[in-house]
């Protein structure tokens, strides 16, 4: 791992470049503020879009320094030492770790153990921490927001300030209560996160540039014959039967809506249809029975997005959630 004093000798004349990737809502952005706000040198942060719905994929990214002249730079950052995932789903849409230095540190918001990760991402060349951080921000915060999470993980790892400085940062952005409730989730993270040094790891030079050759082209960007034919996404049922191949709204969120089956079935649906009509995603299944009636037979995952109100319209209690992550697993606990 890093430590604090050689941070320090690094930073004297080099910059640390950290990338987090987030979802709309869950504040990538203000991660990388607290970043710079903590930060006991001089720093600049920025993100890759103007505005961003609830949910889309987001880029944030931070420069960090003792020099001031090096951090007199607004363009994203093409060569991370660190990279922080604050939503997992996002790793099989996103290349995370484009341009990512040989021997950097990937922080990720997951239960999966670290050697899946490395599998995931196909690099074996840097080292990986987890943290459960959905169940720690829903039993701390009482909703999906990761960042403050994520930033205690990311101190166990690359030094880049106290937790007290952090904690003051928070302090500083957010008030009462929630201030209180951040702090205490920081310190949950630092002490819960799951570190794995890989063997195949060199140690971080933070003199090279590792930027990947015209990645300034949006990664994963999808040519023409990929596009939806349909165009919009529930124009023609011959086309898509249900929602879009190409969006896949049911990856991210906290929660999956669960059916409880029909009443004939032991369940307690009633076939009221009271969900199908509120649904904005069209996200439950229905077929046409031999008797000519239509009965609900499941929940499309893949694009339902947890609106949840299905679960507030019915009358019978069949429909409820339950959240996505469940015990996280180290492969190589510290």
């Amino acid at each position: 791992m890093i430590t604090e004093a050689k941070l320090k000798s690094n930073l004297e004349n080099n910059v640390i470049n950290l990338r987090y990737h987030a979802r709309g809502g869950q504040g990538g952005v203000t991660a990388s503020n607290l970043c710079v706000d903590a930060f006991y040198g001089d720093g600049d942060c920025n993100r890759k879009f103007v505005a961003a719905h609830m949910g889309s994929p987001t880029e944030s990214y931070v420069r960090l320094s003792l020099n001031d002249d090096l951090v007199r730079n607004n363009e994203q950052v093409y060569a991370p030492h660190a990279v922080a995932v604050l939503d997992p789903s996002l790793l099989g849409e996103i290349d995370v770790t484009a341009g990512m230095a040989p021997g950097g540190w990937l922080i990720v918001n997951s239960t999966l153990d670290q050697v899946s990760l490395q599998t995931t991402v196909g690099r074996k060349d840097i080292n990986i921490v987890t943290i459960d951080a959905l169940n720690i921000a829903m039993e701390v915060l009482g909703k999906n927001i990761t960042n403050t999470i994520i930033l205690g993980a990311l101190l166990r790892v690359v030094p880049i300030f106290t937790l007290d400085a952090l904690a003051d940062a928070i302090m500083k952005r957010f008030k009462g209560e929630i201030a209180g409730k951040n702090v205490a989730a920081i310190k949950r993270a630092y002490e819960e996160s799951c570190i794995y040094e890989s063997s195949e790891a060199p140690v971080i030079d933070f003199n090279a540039d590792s930027k990947v050759p015209w990645q300034q082209v949006a990664l994963g960007l999808p040519g023409y014959k990929e596009l939806d034919k349909a165009g919009v996404w529930y124009r023609d049922e011959d086309v898509i039967k249900i929602g879009s191949g190409q969006v896949n709204t049911g990856s991210w969120g906290e929660w999956d809506i669960v059916w409880s089956g029909q009443k004939a079935d032991g369940g307690l649906c009633t076939d009221c249809a009271q969900c199908w009509h509120i649904c904005p995603d069209f996200a439950i299944i229905r077929e046409k029975g031999d008797d000519g009636l239509w009965h609900m037979t499941g929940i499309d995952n893949f694009h339902c997005k947890a609106c949840q109100n299905c679960i507030d319209v019915c009358p019978v209690n069949a429909i409820s959630k339950k959240l996505k992550q469940g015990p996280a697993a180290c492969a190589a606990p510290e």
